[in-house]
């Protein structure tokens, strides 16, 4: 492996391993600006890994006229490299006060910190590996948090952290987007609301990973004014900004411009109050109700098994070999993927290699043993699979949804019977399901979008990242009408889709769906709208979104 990768490469990988990204050294001078206000302040940096925020630490310390700032910082990794940047700062006369262990196995020692500034590990619960899920366990035995066990690895280090922090303490944390939006943050961030005075939010658009290759947005929350007794009310501002100079220069306000310039609750917190009351409207469900969502087949590399039928005809595997997937939602322009779109070599669904024959022919046989050894070896999902080059094809989705997408997701029916990969998630109706195909048009209305916003992460450029379990959440109408009258409507909205005209579409959906239903009122969508403008605002630029009524 090492003979084929640099230095560089297998270090970003070791990185992402263990959730690493650097904090940007202009990030970590704000958050160390605003977290330590005194020159006696005690700092603990519980992921001290590049020391970013240890050095900006100090340098704050120092101009607030702290003389010997190495003193009164202390941390922990269990990443060596991490005690090679702190050598390089501190040198090694302050060795002692950091430690090379999980921070989730450290305890309290009395003499508190007065500040937690921290870039906790990015790792996801389904990316632990076994000796972090099992710090995990015993961390969640002694503490019995109130948040779920699929919580990623941040949420245990900003919880633990608190236990080290004196009365009337202050925190300073760079987390993913996930903070802000996935359901088991919700009650970390009612702790975290129920233990300090004060608690900003900043969501942040520029992406401050980018260039050690994570695309996540992330989400900076600073808290101030720690209590041990919990269950006061405290004073919570939520703002979106687009850079770290834009956070800068709100943080540089007085405390009454500050007040003044934000919006308490603002966006995702309104925009899920508004779909729980949605939730109440009669005659509104969630697509869990009436179907099962799960993802695509996992293929292992998309580019080698999924390729045109121009290309495999080129290659000489027979389409006996071959079976249609759809890899990306732009594969169906319209709202359903047909036949006609599978068949030939010019058609537009690309073709996945399954072979389910003991004996390869020849062209297979010759395509796979081309596949490079090493990179074989280190696929996980081939790791898997007896034998490796073994895809698995299921056909019985009713329907598709991707789970990336940059303007909103769009439901596609699966009228081709064909499968899917794992960039889209399988919707499969229960058999009760009151009306089928029809989903394709609910999809598209203001509801819909709404939820679907709230629900998801941003992810890269403005990305919007649905998980399955959000899938689940999204809000549908009530369809009341008779076959003929659907099948006009899908013909209807479908026509205005395939020309690009998805703002025409939704305004038609809404008005026939909603208004002409009697399930909600012009106005009602009118309002939905504004709040998914404003919403969806935070990722994509307003410019791009044209500002029309959705009836």
């Amino acid at each position: 492996m090492a003979s084929n990768l640099t230095h560089a490469q297998i270090d970003i990988a070791r990185r992402r391993s263990l959730g690493i990204y650097y904090t940007p050294k202009n990030a970590a001078s704000i958050l160390a600006r605003w977290a330590i206000t005194r020159a006696s302040d005690r700092i603990l940096e519980p992921s001290s890994g590049g020391c970013t925020m240890l050095e900006a630490a100090a340098v704050r310390l120092r101009d607030l006229g702290c003389r010997t700032p190495s003193s009164q910082l202390f941390g922990f990794d269990v990443d060596e490299s991490a005690f090679v940047y702190l050598r390089r700062l501190l040198g090694s006369s302050h060795a002692r006060q950091f430690h090379k262990r999980d921070f989730l196995t450290a305890s309290p020692k009395p003499s508190s910190v007065d500040v937690v500034i921290a870039n906790p590990p990015f790792v996801s619960y389904h990316r632990m590996n076994k000796n972090q899920r099992d710090v995990i366990g015993l961390w969640r035995e002694k503490h019995k948090p109130e948040f779920p066990l699929n919580a990623s690895l941040w949420a245990y280090f900003l919880c633990h952290s608190l236990s080290f922090l004196k009365q009337g303490g202050r925190i300073a944390f760079v987390l993913p987007s996930a903070a802000d939006s996935a359901d088991y943050a919700h009650p970390i961030l009612t702790r975290i609301a129920s233990s300090f005075d004060r608690i900003l939010l900043f969501r942040i658009r520029q992406q401050l990973f980018i260039q050690a290759g994570a695309e996540e947005r992330t989400v900076v929350l600073l808290a101030e004014g720690h209590r041990h007794n919990r269950g006061m009310q405290s004073t919570y501002i939520s703002r979106s900004v687009a850079t770290t100079d834009e956070l800068e220069s709100f943080l540089a306000q007085s405390s009454v411009e500050r007040e003044q310039n934000s919006e308490q609750f603002e966006s995702v917190a309104q925009a899920l109050e508004l779909i729980t009351k949605l939730r109440e409207t009669p005659r509104m469900f969630t697509l869990g109700s009436i179907a099962s969502v799960k993802i695509g087949e996992v293929i292992g590399d998309s580019q080698f098994f999924s390729r045109s039928s121009l290309t495999w005809h080129e290659l000489g595997i027979p389409t006996k070999c071959l079976r249609p997937i759809i890899t990306k939602t732009r594969q169906a322009p319209g709202l359903r993927i047909t036949r006609y779109q599978t068949k030939g070599l010019l058609g537009s669904i690309p073709g996945l290699l399954v072979i389910n024959d003991s004996k390869l022919v020849p062209s297979v046989k010759n395509l796979l043993a081309k596949y490079p050894k090493i990179a074989k070896r280190q696929n996980r999902t081939f790791a898997k699979r007896n034998p490796w080059y073994s895809v698995s094809y299921d056909a019985s989705a009713d329907a598709f949804i991707g789970s990336i997408s940059h303007s909103f997701p769009r439901i596609i029916w699966n009228s081709a019977r064909i499968s899917c990969a794992n960039g889209l998630y399988k919707i499969k109706l229960h058999r009760d399901a009151p009306y089928r195909s029809a989903i394709t048009l609910a999809a598209l209305t203001t509801p819909f979008r709404l939820s679907a916003e709230a629900r998801g992460r941003i992810r890269g450029s403005g990305f919007l990242k649905l998980e399955p379990s959000d899938v689940l959440e999204l809000i549908l109408p009530e369809i009341d009408l008779d076959a003929a009258s659907t099948r006009d409507l899908f013909h209807r909205v479908e026509a205005l889709v395939r020309s690009g005209e998805m703002e025409s579409a939704t305004r038609l959906a809404d008005k026939v769906l909603y208004v002409d239903a009697g399930i909600l009122t012009a106005s009602e969508l009118v309002a939905l709208n504004e709040a998914y403008r404003k919403l969806r605002g935070e990722r994509v630029p307003f410019a791009s979104l044209k500002r029309k009524s959705p009836i």
